[in-house]
């Protein structure tokens, strides 16, 4: 993978914008997205994500594995920026040292009240750019 998408996508997930989110499917190819904005990007080939819903998005996670995380940003609304992060979930975690990190950073945000159901760690497999039209 690119050096400078990886620190891009590290930089981009780890800020916990707003506008992240997670795409999903089923074994029935039914589509779903999530915001998801508790996430941290821990090293080149992982990230780890707070659930404390998204019901839908984890039941096809625990069916197919698969998942796309977008940031987008759009910072003079006419333009746009972002990473797309493919990922595979490697494990789900009620306890434990990642359970532990994202509870953690759960609670420094507005979600606080919310309890922690699963910590998810997830490999990422690609990152691309949000678009990849050329002038």
């Amino acid at each position: 993978m690119d050096t400078n998408l990886i620190d891009k996508a590290r930089t981009l997930i780890n800020a916990n914008y707003i506008s992240t989110t997670l795409s999903t499917v089923n074994k029935n190819y039914d589509v779903n997205i999530a915001v998801i904005t508790i996430l941290e990007m821990i090293d080149d080939g992982t990230i780890i994500c707070a659930r404390f819903g998204a019901d839908k998005t984890y039941a096809n996670l625990k069916e197919t594995g698969k998942g796309v995380f977008l940031v987008l940003i759009t910072p003079d609304n006419k333009t746009k920026d972002g990473v797309r992060v493919y990922v595979e979930l490697v494990d789900d975690q009620q306890e434990g040292e990642y359970f532990d990190r994202i509870k953690a950073r759960l609670e420094e945000t507005a979600y606080s009240a919310f309890p922690l159901k699963n910590c998810l760690v997830f490999r990422i497999v690609d990152i691309l750019p949000v678009s990849m039209l050329k002038k």
